[in-house]
């Protein structure tokens, strides 16, 4: 007679059985609790608006604080923010904005006129050393301010009238100012945190570090998990907190392509900051609905070190320039869509496109002569010559095609240095390097966006570029009320700038993502800005 199984043994089966059965992904997870994974690549250096390093950084910016207006998801137009309300002079040269009686800090603070006041001070330091100091420009007396030719921050145009009224003035019209009002360089800070770790305009004192840092945005910070992520949470203090309908937000910190393509292919990751250049055709052919490719506002280039031989010849950077064949190097990857450039805006912006005798061109012969007449005759005694860039197989691949034109072109050879993310921009921005990846995007749809950043002693002025010319031009061109006029200096710069070379624009790129069909209210812009407030996710 045969014996019944015992009921250990059958408890063991379906343990096995449970053991095999598929765990639910982060991705499925986040799903059913509104909890969204999201990569953005190298980890920030710190979260301080003021001192933002790559445009993915921003999207956790965008998530933690929120500035005097903010971008509509789809078409980016400015839209309320902590401001609820704004009048415009008739001549555009003063804005009063109205904030809004709700807009609290994370920590049940008001929001008020003057923490806007406060935090434009403080990025208009010269001690804290913001980058962005330059998008003050068009404030009146903030140039001379941060130059130190004025002390009193009084003669700024920036006011708090009361606590909910700010006024700002402008040396001359803006028509972009709204929009660049949503962005890091005008998010306020909160003055009792920033003071509670030093002096206002101490940079990197610790202040948005979890369980310290206070904002205003819509989510607070909960961790940050050095090399593995950064997460967020709903704030509930937030204005809008009705509104937003994610719970958490985790900003995973993947440097390596491949390794965020599996991490999205296997459920840990709703979004990607890239797609590996081997894959787009993959996605493009199997799962177009996960792939997104967009027209991005942004410029791919390369920095010379102007302190340094032997790019300190104007005639070694134009032999450089001259030898590369940027259609050959945008052909490299057709996946991407990338456009040549001739310059450095990207053609179309507000209608502008670059022309003048100094647009970017191939030509190896003229490439050869320069390089011969600067000392180096088909590359001989050319000195050892390091090209710097930050971990990435995108990167690595347009970095060895570079180098082979340059070898097979000139005959000089370039050693490849690439570093992990957090190094490579510290040292970028300290100058330690003779040739260094570089890149730009524009944060508003006019030319200026990019020609400003080359003003003499600007914080994004890597390469230390100083032209007079170049800087009058500029400035003058926003005097120009009609646009036609304004173009045609700001093509008189560019060409300035092209025939001086401080920098090597490649090709103006695209932005591409793999995102996961759950995510919903984000949708593709010329900037990649994605407003959290909008976002949720649902599933198919």
């Amino acid at each position: 007679m045969q014996k019944p199984p015992r009921l250990g043994f059958a408890l063991l089966l379906l343990a096995l059985l449970a053991a095999c059965a598929r765990r639910e992904t982060p991705v499925e997870l986040g799903n059913r609790t509104q909890v969204l994974h999201q990569n953005i690549g190298a980890e920030p250096q710190d979260l301080d608006p003021h001192l933002m390093q790559t445009n993915a950084h921003f999207n956790v910016l965008m998530a933690l604080y929120e500035g005097l207006t903010g971008y509509d998801p789809k078409d980016l137009h400015p839209v309320p923010g902590v401001a609820e309300r704004w009048d415009i002079s008739p001549d555009g040269l003063v804005y009063t904005f109205h904030l809004r009686a709700d807009a609290q800090w994370s920590n049940g603070d008001p929001v008020t006129a003057h923490d806007f006041e406060f935090s434009v001070r403080r990025i208009l330091s010269p001690k804290l050393g913001s980058p962005y100091a330059h998008y003050f420009d068009i404030v009146r007396g903030a140039e001379d301010f941060h130059a130190g030719r004025r002390a009193d921050f009084a003669q700024v145009g920036v006011h708090a009238r009361d606590d909910r009224t700010l006024r700002v003035e402008l040396r001359q019209p803006a028509p972009y100012l709204l929009f660049l009002l949503g962005g890091f360089a005008w998010m306020p800070v909160h003055r009792a945190t920033v003071e509670s770790r030093g002096a206002f305009d101490t940079p990197y004192s610790g202040w948005t570090r979890p369980g310290v840092l206070v904002g205003n945005g819509p989510f607070v910070l909960s961790e940050w998990r050095n090399g593995d992520e950064i997460v967020v949470k709903k704030n509930p203090r937030y204005w809008g907190a009705r509104s937003v309908r994610l719970q958490e937000i985790h900003f995973h910190l993947i440097e390596n392509a491949d390794t965020e393509e599996r991490s999205f292919r296997s459920g840990l990751l709703h979004l990607t900051e890239f797609v590996p250049a081997s894959k787009l055709a993959t996605y493009a052919e199997s799962a177009p609905e996960q792939l997104q490719v967009t027209p991005f506002f942004s410029t791919y280039l390369y920095e010379f070190n102007l302190a340094r031989p032997p790019f300190n010849d104007p005639r070694v950077r134009r032999a450089f320039s001259l030898a590369l064949d940027r259609a050959q190097l945008a052909a490299s990857q057709p996946q991407q869509h990338l456009l040549p450039a001739t310059g450095l805006v990207p053609p179309g912006t507000d209608d502008y496109r670059f022309a003048g005798p100094h647009a970017l061109r191939f030509d190896p012969a003229e490439a050869r002569r320069l390089l011969g007449e600067a000392g180096y005759p088909d590359g001989k005694g050319f000195p050892a010559v390091d090209m710097h860039f930050d971990t990435s197989a995108r990167h690595q691949l347009f970095a060895e095609v570079l180098q082979q034109m340059w070898q097979r072109n000139l005959g000089v050879r370039i050693n490849l240095a690439n570093a992990e993310g957090r190094v490579f921009h510290a040292e970028r921005v300290e100058r330690k390097y003779d040739l260094a990846r570089g890149g730009w995007v524009g944060d508003y749809l006019d030319p200026h966006a990019f020609l400003s950043v080359h003003l003499t002693g600007g914080g994004q002025n890597v390469a230390g570029y100083a032209n007079p010319e170049f800087d009058r031009l500029v400035r003058a061109a926003l005097d120009q009320l009609e646009k036609p006029a304004r173009h045609a200096l700001y093509r008189q710069a560019e060409d300035a700038l092209m025939r001086d070379l401080p920098i090597l624009p490649l090709f103006h790129y695209t932005s591409t993502h793999l995102v996961n069909p759950a995510v919903r209210g984000r949708y593709p812009n010329l900037l990649d800005y994605h407003p959290y407030q909008s976002m949720w996710l649902e599933a198919k």
